[in-house]
């Protein structure tokens, strides 16, 4: 769906006053923004929102979920944490399992993405403790997680073309969580396969251990 299409859908279901259609189509319409990389613009459409369903803990914390995702995804990490937390917080008040996994899969990633792995791995975790089924409510989170995929398999390209094995493993690795979290088993095996050769060759032994705890979470 166009970019024009979703805006029309928002702003049909704000006049409509729908809040459950209204909080769909925002989070529609932010992943659309950010598809473009136009991450103020996802923010802007998501915090119009925020007022609008006050007093509603399950929309409250999807919209939060949300607007951490589009921090996310421009990089302004301790912001998304920030977002994350709120949303969190009203998740685990109402015993939403899935928002609880789709907020913290994404919290597990953030800390993956600063390279505190350890913490990482806790969250991921807790994450694979609840069980995480398809959920329109978080478009734009799973629209990041593919974003991000493809954004770090171009860069294991460029290291590739560059023949810099550092350059190759640090997006390697990195994408080894996300397939993870995106049930993609067999692209996370090949990626930490490679990751752990290249890891020996140099000498990073933080990654090696960072890589078996990722490897023992899939079993």
């Amino acid at each position: 769906m166009d970019l024009s299409q979703l805006q029309e859908n928002f702003e049909a279901s704000r006049v409509k006053g729908d809040r459950l259609e209204l909080v769909e189509n925002a989070v529609d319409y932010a992943n659309g923004f950010q598809r473009m990389r136009k991450y103020e613009a996802a923010i802007t459409c998501l915090n119009k929102v925020l007022p609008d369903v006050e007093g509603d803990a399950t929309l409250h914390a999807v919209i939060r979920t949300a607007l951490g995702t589009a921090f996310w995804e421009k990089a302004q990490l301790q912001k998304a944490l920030n977002h994350f937390e709120e949303a969190l917080k009203f998740f685990k008040t109402i015993d939403d399992k899935q928002g609880i996994a789709a907020t913290l899969s994404i919290v597990g990633i953030t800390f993956w993405r600063k390279c505190d792995w350890k913490k990482s791995l806790a969250v991921l975790r807790d994450a694979q403790n609840e069980e995480r089924k398809a959920d329109k409510r978080f478009t734009s989170l799973n629209g990041a997680f593919d974003r991000g995929i493809i954004s770090l398999q171009n860069r294991v390209k460029i290291g590739r073309e560059l023949r810099n094995p550092l350059k190759i493993l640090q997006p390697l690795f990195s994408s080894s969580a996300l397939y993870l979290v995106t049930g993609n088993l067999d692209e996370m095996n090949s990626s930490l396969n490679e990751s752990v050769s290249l890891a020996e060759q140099l000498g990073k032994d933080d990654i090696l251990i960072a890589a078996r705890g990722l490897r023992e979470m899939k079993n």
